[in-house]
């Protein structure tokens, strides 16, 4: 683990959310490869975070498919497979799709507007800090039929999926040719908004969400090929083979 990463963790507080988004990440970039034993003493040390947030961030990890908690037993990183990653966007879609079928009649022209100007700030290659401005408008704009379906269930769902895409959303942030896609297809579906186009909003944000799906798994490749250069990595204190499963890592 890098002193960067050791860094990041400390000055932004170690609480269970920051370190669930640390340990997906390094699951993700193939820090810790598929099927490799995490034990919690060791990360915590190793971290510098008290074992408590650690635990409930494994338990998240868990709940969303990325490890497996064993009885006795330190948890071990689940392989996270190409149908995985199509599954995880397939629900993806559906839920947003049908929040903004719901929150179309609701949408303001207040909340429009402000949307408007995020994506006017975002324009890549505008104002340097131009990649995290693309990120704000990216989640003010999820966010938009999230906050107008008025159907607590399913607001209640997505906040539980965007837990994880946020995180591939970050991810995926960092390379910015992708980023500079992302933006295009999110100011698609902002401008069919604004003409209040439903269908070519809906088939728009369809389009998005399948786009996204495929650019994940070709990361997530890139990290498997990376990671099985080094066919035995250090992983908490101990050396670990790389699974033999068919995962993208």
């Amino acid at each position: 683990m890098s002193s960067a990463h050791r860094n990041k963790l400390k000055r932004y507080g170690q609480t269970a959310d920051q370190i669930f988004q640390r340990l997906i990440e390094a699951i993700l970039s193939g820090e810790f490869p598929n099927g490799s034993v995490v034990r919690e003493s060791r990360l915590a040390r190793t971290w510098g975070t008290s074992r408590t947030p650690l635990r409930e961030a494994m338990r998240r990890a868990s709940e969303g498919g990325f490890m497996v908690l064993r009885p006795n037993q330190a948890p071990l990183v689940r392989p996270l497979t190409a149908e995985d990653i199509r599954d995880l966007y397939a629900l993806r879609e559906v839920l947003e799709l049908h929040a903004l079928h719901l929150a179309w009649p609701h949408l303001t022209e207040e909340a429009i507007q402000s949307l408007g100007t995020l994506a006017a700030q975002a324009k890549p290659g505008g104002a340097r800090d131009w990649p995290k401005r693309c990120l704000k408008f990216d989640l003010a704009l999820h966010g938009l039929w999230r906050q107008y379906c008025g159907n607590s269930w399913l607001i209640a769902d997505l906040e539980r999926h965007y837990r994880f895409l946020r995180i591939f959303q970050c991810w995926i942030g960092r390379d910015l040719k992708h980023l500079a896609k992302a933006y295009s297809e999110h100011s698609a579906i902002l401008e069919a908004i604004q003409k209040r186009d439903q269908a070519e909003a809906i088939a728009l944000l369809s389009k998005h969400i399948q786009e996204s799906a495929k650019m994940v798994e070709r990361m997530c490749r890139t990290s498997d090929v990376e990671a099985a250069a080094a066919r035995v990595i250090i992983v908490g204190g101990r050396e670990a083979g790389v699974a033999g499963t068919k995962s993208l890592w």
